[in-house]
């Protein structure tokens, strides 16, 4: 896709109603992964909100998610554009760039919600992630966190997201300035 195609294509995404825009989803349910930042960059973890149902992939509060749930961020056109961490088969994304080489999609029933980690009845050490048992930091006797439960390959899911986030931010600046403006007046 040309650069043209693309700045076309982020164009009309501005220019979608709700429903337009909501219809782009494809409910994977791993934006609702907890995500740690390290040296390295931002990875997602083997976490989700607490408000995801892993059996269905959708978050059980959804249209008052944004009053309650604290770390939950609406995926409007900023995040999109500037936030580098969808991955590179969110709806989204594709809508932009076209279908992603790779589908990122996790086994859910691998995932653990939040709460888990503090149940002392959940038996986290046997939990099997990215072919290998989890290990738990119990140097300190902590209880774990998201931190402890990273997606190596994770990095690399979005390469496309980053692409637009540095290669396009002149471009998405003056448009989401020009948004704002349209908006304020």
């Amino acid at each position: 896709m040309t650069e043209q195609e693309i700045k076309s294509r982020i164009l009309k995404m501005s220019q979608m109603d709700e429903e337009e825009w909501e219809s782009l989803c494809k409910c994977c349910g791993i934006c609702c992964l907890l995500k740690h930042t390290r040296r390295e960059g931002t990875y997602y973890t083997g976490v989700a909100c607490n408000n995801l149902d892993l059996s269905t992939k959708r978050c059980s509060i959804y249209s008052t998610r944004l009053k309650h749930a604290i770390s939950c961020r609406k995926v409007d056109l900023p995040v999109v554009l500037r936030s580098g961490l969808l991955p590179d088969s969110c709806g989204y994304i594709e809508y932009i760039y076209g279908k992603a080489d790779k589908d990122v999609s996790m086994d859910f029933r691998k995932i653990l919600n939040e709460r888990d980690l503090t149940k002392p009845q959940a038996d986290l050490s046997k939990l099997e992630f990215n072919s290998k048992p989890v290990s738990i930091n119990t140097r300190y006797c902590t209880v774990p966190g998201p931190w402890d439960f990273i997606i190596k390959e994770s990095l690399n899911w979005r390469s496309r997201s980053i692409e637009l986030r540095d290669k396009y931010a002149e471009f998405v600046h003056k448009l989401l300035q020009q948004i704002q403006g349209g908006r304020s007046k």
